[in-house]
């Protein structure tokens, strides 16, 4: 999607670290990571019951209690397997319900994004840029507002398709365009301001806090070394802080952009 190139941002949940790290992963950190997870699944679901099918309205509901309760174990890693058990043994019908459900909250996530990354690169650029960015915003809302997954993803699709060979030059820049890189710090501002406001975020206050001056700081500087240097803290996840903010950044971007 065209928002990773805007962002420059990939996304991977971990429950298991697959990864040689720095930092040993604790049974404590993983026991976090996973009910994190969990509360975040329960969130999606609750969403999904906003505009429940009533054929699958009961079925969603003991989905829905069971991450919710899963979230609040006093042993989530249990729980987890227990829950998606249960998840597994739901008739295909519901299953396929929400997989489409949950393809489309992905889908209007993505939409969201760019949207809001195209209207902070307005403020970036100016000229034919400005006036083409100004002219497609309005078909980001038809976007995620239609109700029809398939014309959501075409319509979103068109957007992209319809962008002018400037624009795209902009875009896919080498080196990275000062202008995406100052979309992408507001970003990972928005994130920090977000996370500070988590129930478990408490132990890592301090470092949250001077993370977010360095991110302003970084917004204000023209040396684009310094600027990578800040954005390069988001992708370390060689010690338990960095792989806590690699493991929310796709639940700030739901809470935020959902």
């Amino acid at each position: 999607m065209l928002w990773k190139k805007v962002l420059l941002l990939q996304i991977q949940i971990i429950l298991t670290l697959q990864l040689i790290t720095a930092d040993e992963v604790s049974v404590e950190e993983l026991m976090s990571q996973i009910r994190s997870h969990l509360g975040y699944t329960a969130r999606r679901l609750k969403h999904i019951q906003l505009k429940v099918s009533p054929k699958h309205a009961n079925d969603l509901q003991n989905l829905l209690e069971r991450y919710t309760n899963a979230a609040k174990a006093t042993d989530p890693v249990i729980e987890e397997k227990l829950v998606l058990d249960f998840e597994n043994k739901q008739n295909e019908e519901f299953k396929n319900y929400l997989t489409l459900e949950y393809d489309e909250q992905f889908l209007e996530v993505d939409i969201r994004i760019q949207e809001w990354s195209m209207r902070e690169l307005l403020t970036q650029v100016n000229g034919n840029l400005a006036t083409e960015i100004e002219r497609i915003l309005p078909a980001y809302e038809k976007a995620a507002t239609s109700k029809d997954f398939q014309k959501k993803y075409d319509a979103f699709s068109e957007i992209q398709d319809a962008f002018s060979n400037g624009l795209w030059d902009l875009l896919d820049a080498k080196p990275v365009d000062k202008s995406l890189t100052n979309v992408q710090l507001k970003f990972f501002k928005e994130f920090l301001l977000y996370l500070q406001e988590q129930d478990d975020s408490k132990e890592y206050a301090e470092k949250l806090k001077t993370l977010l001056g360095e991110v302003d700081k970084a917004l204000t500087n023209e040396d684009m070394q310094k600027k990578f240097e800040v954005m390069a803290k988001f992708d370390d996840v060689s010690t338990k802080y960095g792989r806590y903010l690699d493991n929310k950044i796709i639940e700030f971007e739901f809470d935020k952009f959902m």
